[in-house]
């Protein structure tokens, strides 16, 4: 439930704290005196936008959430980091004056959809908009699923469910058959193109070494006269080497080791390096000895690289990847595995063409008896459902008028294939009409009342009660009707936490919970205060509400009376507030 909310700076609102009651709360106050920017406030903890107007002032709104019995939204505050104490959350949303718009949850920050998608879940705001909504076809679709929910939920939940394994199966079917499209119009390029490149048989990264050997082969006479030349100035017999040199340095130094031992790692040294010397030599000269000069060889690297670039040039276009075509034998290999994985997904596409289609017709029966299923339970549903709105439009002083919820054949979506409809004869012989054809502002409040009261009358879980917010339901009525009215709320709030911005005592006096909005007015500025009333106080606020006056001897007689009948009604066995 919902324990307090704070606002600053919302229209006349400076600061002001309310405490609600756990079954009914009635605001009351002259109109103007700020008791909309109470409901403005609350929708804005459900994350609705502020209308900033004309202020350019910081809002905040801070709201206490009690979680007892609320196990989805306490889980989903634990998962969250969200901090609690004794139970309780806190709420906070602030709208700075640039318009920017933040929101903590239990000390957490959190973006606005996501406080609109916790708080929502425990607290139901209804407005004149709302009403309109009840007028909406999904809307009645959704009040029977509630109210039926115990025996709905499961079906529609399978349905569901079967709905996206058949639109999943639906787009594998789609892409199978485009599929088979482009194989038709690829599958022989692809083969032909893998069938050339297996008869070619290149190797990665082929065409550049031909590329290299054919740069080499070009300039073999320079190399080779290059590669004899260091030889034979390192080992050579004709004129100055190195390796002679080296030779005399060596014998050299091991000589004069024999003398000084200190010279040993020297002469070591000298060793090596004659080693390494005589090593370097012979490479050179195999170097030179393996340059083939030959013009059959040359001829052939030039005709296989010419293979290659053709290859590399009719096949690209055909073995394209995300680059484009390839522009090396390399990347032509490598996209070239991609194609024969293409050609094996387009022969088994036939195949398991056939196995989708069997699945997916197999899945519209599986569909199909869902639906039915689901059709069958909201039938019956409709049948208890229009019975107890009827029953409690009785009690709201509309005993003559007839309420049908009908389940009719609708195109199957999601949700099943059912139109609900919420018919409405508002007196004896009059044609059941659609509630939004057939009601009055003040009927549809009362239908939206009744509708609300069977349904939470029919909830099993009484500890997770939610929150209902009532702004003006009881426009357009008056008298008896309103006097019923509030003993339906006062059922309701047996149920469910209800708080109600009323103008009509018969209303308020049937409330747990009395808070008064007071505009006042200190050097010109104008702001608005909200008392909890007590009995006396009541009485008072009661009679203005009655008579415009809360000093009149039979105002506030008439007022007394009013409250000692509401309270003794909803103090009845089986009428207190929880």
């Amino acid at each position: 439930m919902l324990s307090t909310l704070r606002i600053r700076s919302i229209g006349v609102i400076e600061d002001a704290t309310l405490e609600f009651g756990p079954g009914f709360t009635a605001l009351t106050g002259e109109t103007g005196a700020g008791k909309t920017m109470v409901v403005t406030g609350l929708t804005m903890l459900l994350g609705a936008r502020l209308d900033r107007g004309r202020t350019g002032t910081a809002a905040t709104v801070d709201g206490t959430l009690t979680l007892a019995g609320h196990d989805r939204l306490a889980n989903a505050l634990h998962e969250l980091g969200a901090e609690e104490e004794d139970g309780e959350v806190l709420v906070v949303r602030r709208v700075t004056r640039d318009g920017r718009s933040r929101a903590h949850i239990g000390g957490v920050p959190v973006p606005i959809g996501t406080l609109s998608a916790l708080v929502g879940t425990a607290v139901t705001v209804h407005g004149q908009s709302d009403q309109q909504r009840l007028r909406e076809p999904d809307a009645q679709r959704d009040a029977l699923d509630r109210f039926a929910k115990d025996h709905v939920s499961p079906l529609l939940e399978h349905h569901e469910q079967l709905w996206e394994q058949r639109s999943a199966l639906r787009d594998q079917l789609e892409e199978l058959e485009d599929l088979l499209q482009r194989r038709d119009r690829e599958g022989t390029r692809l083969r032909e193109a893998l069938e050339r490149l297996e008869r070619t048989d290149p190797a990665p990264g082929e065409d550049d070494a031909l590329r290299s050997e054919l740069e080499r082969l070009g300039n073999a006479a320079e190399l080779r006269a290059a590669a004899d030349q260091a030889a034979m100035a390192l080992v050579g017999d004709d004129g100055p080497a190195a390796a002679p040199l080296l030779d005399i340095a060596s014998e050299a130094v091991s000589r004069a080791a024999r003398t000084d031992s200190t010279l040993t790692p020297l002469g070591e040294r000298l060793e090596a390096a004659r080693i390494e010397l005589s090593d370097l030599a012979a490479e050179l000269s195999r170097y030179a000895d393996g340059i083939d000069a030959s013009p059959g060889r040359l001829d052939a690297a030039n005709e296989r690289l010419h293979d290659l670039t053709a290859l590399v040039r009719d096949l690209g276009p055909v073995l394209s990847g995300p680059d484009g075509p390839p522009e090396s034998v390399t990347a032509l290999l490598e996209n070239s595995r991609h194609a024969a994985a293409a050609l094996d997904r387009y022969d088994g596409a036939e195949e398991e063409r056939e196995q989708v289609a069997a699945r997916l017709a197999a899945l519209e029966e599986d569909l199909d008896q869902a639906a039915t299923d689901l059709t069958a339970a909201r039938t019956r549903a409709a049948a208890q459902l229009s019975g107890a709105v009827q029953e409690e439009l009785r009690h709201l002083e509309m005993p003559d008028a007839d309420i049908t919820v009908t389940v009719t054949a609708h195109a199957h979506r999601h949700h099943g294939r059912d139109a609900v409809a919420i018919l409405l004869a508002p007196h004896p012989g009059a044609e059941p009409l659609p509630v939004a054809q057939a009601a009055s502002g003040g009927e549809l409040s009362r239908v939206m009342l009744a509708l609300e009261v069977a349904l939470a009358a029919n909830r099993k879980d009484r500890t997770a009660a939610p929150v209902f917010v009532f702004d003006e339901i009881d426009a357009g009525i008056g008298g008896r009707a309103a006097l019923a009215v509030g003993q339906r709320l006062a059922r309701l709030a047996r149920h469910a936490q209800v708080i109600v911005v009323t103008h009509l005592p018969q209303v308020a006096a049937h409330a747990g919970t009395h808070l008064r909005i007071e505009k006042t007015s200190t050097d010109g500025a104008t702001s608005s205060r909200i008392d909890a009333l007590d009995r006396q106080q009541r009485i008072r606020e009661l009679s203005r509400m009655l008579a415009g006056d809360d000093h009149s001897d039979v105002a506030l007689a008439h007022a007394q009376e009013l409250l000692d009948d509401a309270t003794a009604v909803r103090t009845e066995p089986g009428e207190g507030t929880p």
